[in-house]
């Protein structure tokens, strides 16, 4: 038999058990809501904004209209989502500086081209990793493309100081030297580009256009 302060314990901890339990249980769940709420429902949102600045867009008849919509997906915080977002935006702004069939006004290229670098390096200086060596890449593509498009060797000389760094960082990625290669064959600069073709067949023997470009440059001398 159990004296009745032995049952008044036993209530106690059972008591106590419950309320443990009940906390552990709450805890849980406020985690589990957490975690959807930045693993889901942030970046759906994130998202959502910068389809509907896509949207807006096609209908955009200034500068200010087409970016402000990019500016407000790209201000929206997620915890992922902002790094592949500019990355298609830089490509969407490279894609409008090598339209062919409609060049952009220089002064609205040069705002492009800044405002794309501005969010580009956006990411911590420094910062190592895929998403930082992909925004070197499209940052250099896009300043490649402005500077070969609108004659601006200062844009030139940052495209290949940028696949330059690329390559130090990501030596394998055969992106960065073919954007080399590209850049100094729209300058005439034959000398700098012999050493990078011979770079890239070493690595890829079988592309098809290197080696008559190569042969090209060598029959040029």
């Amino acid at each position: 038999m159990f004296s009745s302060g032995s049952r008044t314990t036993s209530l106690a901890s059972i008591i106590m058990n419950t309320k443990v339990k009940q906390s552990i249980a709450l805890g849980v769940t406020i985690v589990a809501l957490a975690l959807v709420y930045l693993s889901a429902y942030l970046p759906y949102v994130k998202s959502t904004l910068y389809i509907n600045a896509l949207q807006k867009a096609q209908q955009a008849t200034t500068l200010q209209d087409y970016l402000a919509p990019f500016q407000t997906a790209f201000d929206f915080w997620s915890p992922v989502g902002q790094p592949e977002e500019l990355r298609f935006f830089g490509n969407d702004i490279l894609s409008l500086l090598t339209n062919q069939k409609q060049q952009l006004p220089q002064d609205v290229a040069m705002a492009l081209v800044n405002y794309a670098v501005g969010e580009l390096n956006s990411n911590p200086p420094g910062a190592r990793g895929l998403n930082y060596t992909q925004s070197i890449l499209i940052e250099a593509s896009i300043l490649s493309a402005y500077g070969q498009e609108y004659k601006q060797a200062g844009a030139l000389q940052k495209a290949e100081e940028l696949y330059k760094e690329g390559l130090q960082l990501s030596p394998n990625r055969p992106q960065f030297l073919y954007g080399l290669f590209s850049l100094y064959l729209a300058e005439g600069n034959a000398a700098a580009a012999k050493p990078i073709g011979e770079e890239i067949l070493k690595y890829w023997p079988n592309d098809p256009n290197v080696p008559g470009i190569m042969a090209q440059l060598s029959a040029a001398k």
